[in-house]
C-alpha cells in the first residue's frame, strides 16, 4: 500500500455519482436573452419583434428565416412556431434618454460592467435589462413593465387606449417554467384564429351567394316588369284600335240610318201633302153639294128643283 508506487482509489472514483449540472451565470443569460436577438444573436435593433412565447427577435432576421428556414442553423429549433410574418408582433417600445451608442458597445463586450437598456417602461421608467419583468400587448404592440400594469388596472392600453383581454399579454422572456404554458395559451389563441377565419370564409360564401340569388331574383324582376310593360302597351294599343275601329263601324251605321230617316220622313210629309189635299176637295164638294140639295132627297138637283 505504500512506498510502491501505487495509489488508493477514493469513493468518488468508485462509485459514480449523479452530476451536477452547470450552474450559468444569470447576467450573461439576461444579455443574451435582453440585447440580442433570440434569431441570430446579434444585438437587437428596430425594429424589434416578439412572437407568442415572448422572445425577441430582429424583424430583419425573422424576414429571412420566413425566406429561407436554413438560413440558421438552429432556426427550427428556436422558432418553429413562426410560419409567417402574421405570427410575430412589432414593439412599440420606449427609448431610454440616458443610452448611447457607444456605451452599449463597450456594456456588451465588458461582462464586469452592468449593461445600459436601449429602452425603458413608459410608466415607471425602469431599465429592460432582464431584472424587471416586463410585457407587451400583442393587440398594439406596446410594452410595459409588468408592475406598470398590475397598478395601473385596465381594460385599455396605458399608452394608446386600445382595448385587450387578459390572454392579450404575452411576458417577454418568461421563466422555464412558465413556458409550456405560454405554448398551451399559444395553440389554443392559434386555433381559435384559424376558427374565426373558417366562420369568415362561410360568411363570405353565404354573403355572395345571397348577392347571387338577389341579382338573380331582380333581374327576374326586371325581365317581368318590362314583360308586363310591353303586355301592357300591347293591350293599350290593341284597345285604341278596337275602339278606333268602333267609332268607325259607328260613324258608318249611323249615316246610312239618318238618309234613311229624311227619305221616310219626306215620304209621309208627301202622303200627309196629298191626304190634306183630298180632305180639302172632299170639304169644297160638300159644301158646293149643300147649295142645291137643302135637305131634300138626293135625286133632287138644282135642274128640278
Amino acid at each position: 500500500m505504500g512506498c510502491d508506487g501505487g495509489s488508493i482509489p477514493k469513493r468518488d472514483e468508485l462509485v459514480k455519482q449523479k452530476q451536477k449540472q452547470a450552474k450559468v451565470d444569470q447576467n450573461i443569460l439576461n444579455r443574451v436573452h435582453w440585447f440580442s436577438c433570440a434569431l441570430s444573436k446579434k444585438p437587437l435593433a428596430a425594429p424589434i419583434v416578439s412572437c407568442g412565447l415572448g422572445k425577441l427577435y430582429n424583424r430583419d432576421a425573422i424576414l429571412e428565416f420566413l425566406l429561407d428556414r436554413n438560413a440558421y442553423g438552429d432556426g427550427d429549433l428556436i422558432c418553429n412556431h413562426i410560419k409567417s410574418i402574421k405570427d410575430v408582433v412589432t414593439l412599440k417600445l420606449e427609448p431610454n434618454p440616458s443610452f448611447s451608442e457607444g456605451q452599449s458597445a463597450t456594456s456588451l463586450t465588458n461582462h464586469d460592467q452592468e449593461p445600459v437598456s436601449r429602452f425603458i417602461c413608459p410608466i415607471t421608467l425602469k431599465e429592460m435589462n432582464g431584472k424587471h419583468r416586463f410585457v407587451y400587448l400583442d393587440t398594439c404592440g406596446c410594452v410595459m413593465s409588468e408592475q406598470a400594469l398590475k397598478e395601473v388596472p385596465s381594460k385599455t392600453c396605458i399608452k394608446c387606449t386600445k382595448p385587450f383581454e387578459q390572454f392579450n399579454v404575452i411576458v417577454l422572456n418568461p421563466k422555464p417554467e412558465e413556458l409550456d404554458d405560454m405554448k398551451k395559451t399559444l395553440l389554443e389563441k392559434q386555433m381559435r384564429i384559424q376558427a374565426e377565419k373558417k366562420e369568415k370564409k362561410k360568411a363570405k360564401a353565404s354573403k355572395k351567394e345571397l348577392e347571387k340569388i338577389n341579382g338573380a331574383d331582380s333581374s327576374l324582376l326586371d325581365q317581368t316588369t318590362s314583360s308586363k310593360r310591353k303586355l301592357d302597351e300591347a293591350t293599350t294599343t290593341e284597345s285604341h284600335k278596337h275602339k278606333k275601329h268602333h267609332t268607325t263601324d259607328k260613324i258608318s251605321s249611323t249615316q246610312p240610318t239618318q238618309s234613311s230617316t229624311h227619305s221616310l220622313t219626306a215620304a209621309v210629309a208627301a202622303k200627309v201633302a196629298e191626304q190634306m189635299a183630298v180632305n180639302a176637295g172632299r170639304q169644297k164638294s160638300s159644301a158646293l153639294q149643300s147649295l142645291y140639295s137643302n135637305g131634300r132627297g138626293s135625286k133632287e138637283n138644282f135642274m128640278n128643283r
